[in-house]
């Protein structure tokens, strides 16, 4: 099992890694958004992927909101 090193604890590691996380699914978005019309008839997978990492980014920044309750 790995160890974690952080000034902050494992709260900060945790918050840290979902940020991470919700950060790339972001990128991810804003990417699908400027490729979309020039995929052809991939638009569609696309776009629903797009739609997917929305929701991920969000669900996971609700979990940093329970991760700050229980730091609290």
């Amino acid at each position: 099992m790995a160890g974690f090193d952080s000034a902050t604890g494992a709260a900060g590691v945790v918050t840290g890694l979902i940020e991470k996380a919700a950060g790339e699914l972001d990128i991810m978005s804003d990417a699908a958004s400027e490729i979309a019309p020039e995929v052809g008839d991939l638009t569609g997978v696309l776009v629903e992927a797009q739609r997917i990492a929305d929701r991920a980014a969000l669900d996971l920044r609700r979990l940093l909101q329970k991760v700050a309750r229980s730091a609290a």
